[in-house]
């Protein structure tokens, strides 16, 4: 389970929202100093994410303000990151090999089908995705309750 803190910013119909931070973890590596992507890290604004995440009925909400852990399976998050990248460029090779096989090498044909065959790959995720079933499997969830922010509380 991928787990990440974050801090109850708001009530919704469905859940709270949590708002989470995103981290880098340069500060951990030995080659922060000579990295790209260290360096970059460094400008990059951090901005929060906001998450609504549900909470089942029965359950008690977290006040706002409130520290709490969310988390999502690490296999729905990989099978995902699998369908989201792999369908759309598979079909899309797949499209132009046999476009080529079709219309021969170094016609419009390979393009053109490279390009019908993403767009229908990215169409198939989109579907997959929009299936109310599968919408679950996919929503990070909380896992547990941190207790109130020292900060949070002043502001109160």
């Amino acid at each position: 389970m991928m787990q990440e803190e974050g801090q109850v910013t708001g009530h919704g119909k469905e859940g709270v929202w949590v708002e989470t931070q995103r981290r880098s973890t340069c500060g951990a590596c030995n080659a922060r100093s000579s990295c790209g992507s260290g360096l970059l890290s460094q400008f990059s604004r951090r901005k929060p994410h906001r998450v609504l995440i549900h909470v089942p009925a029965g359950e008690d909400l977290p006040m706002v303000g409130e520290r709490v852990v969310i988390g999502i399976d690490e296999s729905a998050f990989l099978r995902s990151a699998g369908l989201l990248y792999g369908l759309p460029l598979v079909s899309g090779m797949l499209g132009g090999v046999v476009a080529e096989q079709l219309a021969g090498a170094g016609t419009l044909a390979v393009p053109l089908g490279f390009a019908l065959s993403l767009a229908a790959g990215l169409m198939a995720v989109r579907w997959h995705a929009a299936r109310p079933e599968r919408q679950a499997l996919y929503r990070p969830r909380l896992m547990r309750r941190l207790g109130m922010d020292a900060m949070a509380i002043k502001a109160l």
